[in-house]
């Protein structure tokens, strides 16, 4: 008996340093989160990937979560689809933030089936929009070792590589709210 209140507190106290999520979200989909920020001022933004009922996980990115004391946070962008969700360890998708403070997106399916693939995407934050900065993918054949490719691609500088090889072409970053699979370039595709 004594466990249940103090069980019922703790539940609270994590409730409330969440952000609050869209109606169509709710807490026990939330897959990862992360806590960076977007800004050079410091200020904390949240970012939370939750799944979907399409196999998939969708994006939502608060801003200035340490400034808003009580009131509930609304999402400054939500990004349906930015990932695929599978259902078993080896195809949950996360996020992470790198050392320059840009959100990271990953994705993969390292479970079932001979196409074995991983996918990270960059996201910054510049000019007051989200963009995506950067691209890494990989695939692999788990029967045909000489089968898949990599590729890794900065939208910014237009440089990248393809299977170790240095590219460069105009591929220009891409409002993340615009991102789908069509807008993957091509050499990224195996």
């Amino acid at each position: 008996m004594i466990l249940r209140p103090l069980f019922g507190a703790a539940v609270s106290l994590c409730a409330g340093a969440l952000p609050t999520l869209a109606e169509t979200a709710s807490y026990d989909k939330v897959i990862s989160s992360v806590t960076l920020s977007f800004s050079d001022d410091g200020s904390a933004d949240r970012a939370v990937l939750v799944a979907n009922s399409d196999a998939g996980a969708d994006l939502y990115i608060y801003r200035g979560v340490d400034n808003d004391g009580d009131k509930p946070l609304q999402p400054a962008l939500v990004k349906k689809d930015i990932a695929w969700n599978g259902a078993v360890w080896g195809q949950r998708p996360s996020l992470d933030a790198n050392s320059k403070g840009s959100l990271v997106v990953k994705s993969e399916n390292d479970a079932i089936g001979r196409d074995r693939w991983s996918q990270t995407m960059t996201i910054v934050y510049r000019n007051n929009e989200f963009l995506v900065a950067g691209l890494s993918y990989e695939v692999r054949d788990t029967l045909d070792p000489k089968a898949g490719g990599n590729c890794d691609i900065n939208f910014l500088t237009g440089k990248g590589t393809r299977n170790g090889k240095a590219i460069e072409a105009k591929f220009g970053a891409i409002k993340l709210i615009d991102w789908n699979d069509d807008k993957t370039p091509k050499e990224c595709r195996f």
